[in-house]
């Protein structure tokens, strides 16, 4: 029997390399498959305390498009619950989030950079984050906004807009809002400012 040039030897060498590492592999996707199987969502796995299995479904779910599930992944990294605490990740999933139009999201990465929790302090984008929020319907992103606008933080000084925000967010039972109005002496009844936005206070 002819002896195997080293040619072959070497191509089979390759073929068990490949072979070796498919086989590595597929645990952790069985592992991934599980998750998905195992729990019918994230807070599911969330509620049952297995946080690493909470954490891999919103980083999955987060990837195909949830705006919720981006939020949450953010959650978890800035918490450091089911992976080290990341504030860089966690602010990258929460503008995910954010550009998914899931309103909470853009909040929590607005209160990061007014903060300067784990990111710069950036009131500027800080500012935007929360109009971002306060479009999408969030009345405590309105109020923080309102605020803003009020006092001129972060961009140009409003305080039509500003006190409009912060009292309709009051009537949205926004005590951080109704807290601001006491605090500047507005009343629950003023001038409304006539800029068109998409946001609920458009209403009368």
């Amino acid at each position: 029997m002819p002896m195997p040039t080293l040619r072959l030897i070497s191509s089979l060498k390759s073929l068990a390399g490949v072979v070796l590492a498919m086989a590595l592999s597929m645990p952790a996707m069985a592992q991934v498959s599980d998750l998905t199987t195992q729990y019918r969502n994230g807070d599911a796995a969330f509620r049952l305390g297995h946080m690493n299995a909470a954490f891999g479904i919103f980083t999955a779910r987060c990837k195909e498009g949830s705006g919720y599930d981006c939020f949450r992944a953010g959650d978890m990294y800035r918490r450091a619950m089911g992976t080290e605490q990341d504030y860089v990740a966690a602010g990258e999933a929460y503008a995910a989030g954010c550009d998914l139009d899931y309103a909470d999201a853009c909040l929590a990465l607005a209160n990061m950079h007014f903060t300067g929790q784990g990111l710069a302090e950036d009131f500027p984008k800080a500012r935007a984050l929360y109009e971002d929020g306060c479009d999408l319907n969030d009345a405590v992103s309105c109020a923080v906004l309102g605020n803003m606008m009020y006092s001129g933080m972060g961009g140009g000084r409003d305080r039509i807009m500003g006190a409009d925000l912060m009292r309709r967010s009051c009537l949205q039972e926004v005590e951080y809002a109704c807290s601001q109005v006491r605090r500047y002496g507005l009343s629950n009844k003023g001038e409304r400012s006539n800029t068109l936005r998409r946001g609920w206070w458009n209403g009368n």
